[in-house]
């Protein structure tokens, strides 16, 4: 085993968040120039942005006072501001993907299942803060138990895996929430398989997250948790860094038709996928349809301009059929 995880951790960490820092300048430059429909999901990514960066500050004062290494270090507090952080950044990026989702259809029953699931990651978000809160009367005595001998503390099978659990049951719950509407599009099975792919493509930090758990186990029954500290600095930094660029993945086919394929087309389509066709009959203001050339070669042709994001999402058309 290697003496210290420092330099892994601080490599990891870093180049992670480089790449997420990188993906959401491109959403940022997609949405705002290339689609010219910058909403409220881009926004809100651009304070993830701003939050991840004060997440990596705390990953590298993780470090910086011990962590990674086998040397005992006073890093109690600094553990407790990273549950607080890390629980918003959970709720952060998981609200990103719902406003996102809020983009692609105005199926009813879809919506509410949106705003349902909004509601579910604000209390479980406020539950998880309360426990990390509560965890110990008086609080103080989670950094500094010698001073609080007599304090009451949670046991640790509570506060590390019931938040573990609770964040991957939203994970996949946020996953597979836009699976329904997707494959009813009218588009070939190819094509909303490719379609689906795309926007679910943050299954992957699920997987990291379920990882999460091997290391949370060694961290509480290995009596050198700065050594195991490290290793969650490595699985933490990756998994938040793989969320945020998956949130931003849809975005970037923009940027790929643009300025590497030379593909991007105009606003003429010969048909559509109509996503809102699969639920109740919009108000003109709220119509909103996915546009696509079947006959192309690629997944799915852009409509751009202002009004329409890069799925071809555009508030203006009112080509609707209806539900059977």
């Amino acid at each position: 085993m290697f003496e210290t995880l420092q330099p892994a951790a601080y490599a990891v960490s870093f180049i992670f968040w480089a790449l997420s820092t990188l993906t959401t300048c491109f959403r940022i430059y997609s949405r705002g120039w290339i689609i010219q429909a910058f909403g409220k999901d881009d926004w809100w990514m651009v304070m993830v942005l701003v939050c991840n960066t004060a997440q990596q500050g705390l990953f590298s004062a993780f470090l910086h006072y011990g962590g990674g290494m086998y040397d005992p270090s006073a890093l109690e507090s600094l553990l407790f501001a990273e549950e607080i952080v890390y629980i918003w950044m959970q709720f952060a990026i998981k609200t990103g993907f719902l406003l996102f989702y809020l983009r692609l259809t105005n199926m009813t029953s879809f919506i509410y299942g949106v705003y349902a699931t909004m509601g579910l990651n604000v209390l479980i978000t406020i539950a998880l803060w309360l426990l990390y809160c509560l965890q110990c009367m008086p609080l103080a005595a989670f950094w500094n138990a010698a001073a609080y001998p007599d304090a009451k503390c949670l046991p640790t099978s509570v506060t590390y895996y019931v938040p573990v659990a609770l964040c991957i049951l939203m994970d996949f719950i946020v996953l597979t929430l836009p699976i329904r509407p997707l494959w009813n599009i009218q588009a070939t099975v190819m094509r909303r398989l490719g379609i689906i792919a795309t926007i679910t493509v943050g299954g992957i930090a699920v997987v990291v997250s379920c990882l999460r758990v091997i290391i949370l186990h060694r961290f509480a029954v290995d009596p050198d948790f700065t050594y195991i500290l490290g290793e969650m600095v490595i699985i933490s930094a990756v998994e938040l860094n793989v969320a945020i660029m998956a949130s931003n993945v849809p975005s970037l086919k923009a940027v790929w038709l643009k300025h590497v394929s030379g593909s991007l087309k105009g606003t003429d389509h010969t048909s559509s996928v109509h996503l809102s066709s699969l639920g109740r009959k919009a108000r003109p203001s709220e119509r909103s349809e996915l546009e696509v050339d079947p006959d192309s070669s690629s997944t799915n042709n852009l409509v751009t301009g202002p009004g329409s994001d890069e799925w071809g999402v555009r508030k203006e058309t009112h080509h609707f059929s209806k539900q059977t």
